[in-house]
């Protein structure tokens, strides 16, 4: 029998609004230039039970989505390794709360890449049953004004027929 191959990677795919490319800081230690990319995740996303919307974390690679078009990306992720969602934490006046060693305060969450994937999934059939509805009575009530529209318009009288 053959050996069932394991995926080595995940792929996610988020709308590029959620995706900052190539952000260019300067190495402290070397002082060379370099980039990075940084990922948001969408409000509503819940992972084992916790929101973990806004919360960011820097994927090494950001391909543009080869099925969903140039509006889309796609993330790849080690499939074995965790990923680290970070979101900073706001005292009570809403400032970034900062620690004894002067650094910003950060909220870490630790998952796997499938379980992510598996969120966002989740997250959005959520939201497409959600507004599913509404635009299921948008579209009825666009019908129904273009009807009233029609109706109205072959009671008024034509140019010619005066």
């Amino acid at each position: 029998m053959a050996e069932e191959k394991e995926k080595k990677n995940v792929y996610i795919t988020l709308h590029k609004n959620f995706v900052r490319e190539g952000i260019e800081y300067n190495d402290r230690a070397t002082g060379e230039s370099r980039a990075f990319n940084q990922v948001t995740l969408p409000r509503g996303l819940v992972i084992d039970g916790k929101d973990v919307g806004g919360y960011e974390f820097s994927p090494l690679y950001v391909n543009e989505s080869r099925f969903r078009g140039p509006d889309w990306r796609d993330i790849p992720l080690l499939a074995d390794r965790e990923v680290w969602l970070q979101k900073s934490i706001l005292d009570e006046e809403g400032n970034y709360a900062f620690g004894e060693d002067g650094r910003r305060m950060k909220d870490t969450v630790k998952v796997m890449p499938q379980q992510l994937k598996d969120a966002i999934t989740e997250s959005r059939k959520a939201y497409a049953a959600e507004h599913q509805e509404t635009l299921a009575d948008k579209a009825k009530e666009v019908r129904s004004c273009a009807d009233a529209l029609d109706r109205s318009q072959s009671a008024v009288p034509s140019k010619d027929a005066r």
